[in-house]
């Protein structure tokens, strides 16, 4: 029989745990009625960003759930990226952009993120997230082309940036 330790730390003590002293804590625990940690996707949080939701939402609703992330550090308060003024920029509904007053630079909720320049609607990428992070591992581009409906290239590079955007 082969005896594993491992090394433990508890409320800064560390301890030296052999197989059967670690067979009886879990024991121990569980008839005490004391929680295990459980797994983050099981929590509550992991279901802010469902895809039910995603899907049934529309292009402005898409849109402000963007603004609010991009623009989470102001309150959702636009930003220029290019002379960085708190003054409140133009909006331009046509093309749902920003204009700064000040510099009169136009950009975007996207503008200088992963999905700058995008051509995809921005339901599509957020949708590429949800499946994304929702995934325990990851996501094959292949199935990501599927789910999305968009071809296997365009699949591919949307997921490795989302992986560079990660890590």
């Amino acid at each position: 029989m082969i005896i594993k330790l491992i090394i433990y730390k508890y409320k800064n003590n560390l301890y030296i745990l052999t197989n059967i002293i670690i067979f009886d804590i879990i024991i121990n625990k569980f008839n005490q009625g004391l929680k295990m940690s459980q797994h983050f996707l099981l929590s509550s949080k992991a279901r802010s960003l469902s895809i039910i939701d995603i899907v049934k939402m529309s292009d402005i609703e898409a849109f402000e759930m963007f603004k609010a992330i991009r623009f989470n550090v102001t309150n959702g308060d636009v930003v220029c990226p290019c002379c960085g003024s708190l003054e409140k920029p133009y909006f331009l509904k046509t093309r749902m952009q920003f204009r700064c007053k000040e510099c009169f630079y136009t950009f975007s909720v996207t503008s200088g993120t992963i999905f700058a320049n995008h051509k995809l609607p921005l339901q599509t990428y957020l949708l590429a997230i949800a499946l994304f992070t929702n995934s325990v591992k990851s996501i094959s581009a292949l199935q990501l082309s599927r789910d999305l409906n968009v071809q296997y290239k365009t699949a591919w590079v949307l997921s490795h940036k989302i992986k560079e955007s990660i890590m």
